[in-house]
Formats: C-alpha cells, sequence, structure tokens
C-alpha cells in the first residue's frame, strides 16, 4: 500500500498535467492588446451597426475579445464618448429595452481581404445568441467558449 503522502502527491500532479493540457489546448484565440491597430479596427467594423442602434456615437468598454481563424469574437459595453451611459429611451431599443438584458452588444467579425468587417451582432440578448454562430458562419467554436 502507498504511504497517504504518495497518493496526494500522484493526485496533485495529475491534476497539474490535465490542468496544463486543457489551459494549452484551450489557448488557441488571443486578445489583440489595448491601444493595438488590430483592435481598434475590429472595434471599428462593429462601431456604425451599434452607433445606429444607440442613435449616436459610441465608445466600448470591451468585456472580452478574442481573435482566431480570422474571426473576431466580442462582448462589448457601449458608453458615449467619455465614458457617459446611454439612456436606452434614446436608442432604437427604446420600447424593448425592458425584454432586453441591457444594452450589452455580442458581436462577430471577419477579416477578409479589405480588413476587418461586421458578420453579426446582437444587443442586449436575454439568451445565448451566438450559440449557432460557429455552424452557421464558420467561426471556430473556442472563440465563442464552446468544445471544438
Amino acid at each position: 500500500m502507498l504511504p497517504h503522502r504518495t497518493i496526494i502527491s500522484a493526485l496533485l500532479a495529475f491534476v497539474i498535467l490535465f490542468g496544463t493540457m486543457l489551459s494549452a489546448s484551450a489557448q488557441t484565440f488571443y486578445e489583440p492588446p489595448r491601444g493595438s491597430d488590430e483592435r481598434k479596427a475590429i472595434l471599428d467594423a462593429m462601431r456604425p451597426k451599434i452607433e445606429t442602434e444607440m442613435r449616436g456615437p459610441v465608445e466600448f468598454v470591451v468585456v472580452r475579445l478574442r481573435v482566431m481563424d480570422g474571426f473576431a469574437f466580442a462582448q462589448l459595453e457601449p458608453q458615449r464618448p467619455g465614458g457617459n451611459p446611454i439612456n436606452p429611451a434614446n436608442t432604437v431599443w427604446a420600447n424593448d429595452i425592458e425584454m432586453m438584458d441591457g444594452l450589452t452588444v455580442w458581436g462577430l467579425a471577419y477579416e477578409g481581404s479589405s480588413g476587418w468587417g461586421l458578420v453579426d451582432a446582437v444587443t442586449g440578448p436575454t439568451d445565448v445568441a451566438f450559440f449557432n454562430w460557429p455552424e452557421f458562419y464558420g467561426a471556430p467554436p473556442q472563440i465563442f467558449g464552446f468544445q471544438p
């Protein structure tokens, strides 16, 4: 029979090894750093649709931004330039805001030969609106947090 410490050490080594393997396989996407041209181009691709919905200029608080295989997936909180909040009553969503989960934006962009372009974006969904985006648009499931 193995001593208690040996069993614990073996289990701990297995957990660390398994965690390292999962971490390595899960890190196939990356987040463009703040201030980078790539990050700006991705957000600029999403901006026109969101500015139309918000009825005015927006800047984004980036909650999540993942890039992989030419796709970018973002979770964004739009706000007015300078950090001022957006009043939902002044948006295209004024009559629907009670049925929405705020103004959070989930967006998907793709980098083509002419740069980044918007593929799809959903504002304020109360469910996982992007669950079919990997199949529908061919985007890698990992950027959404799904298993491949």
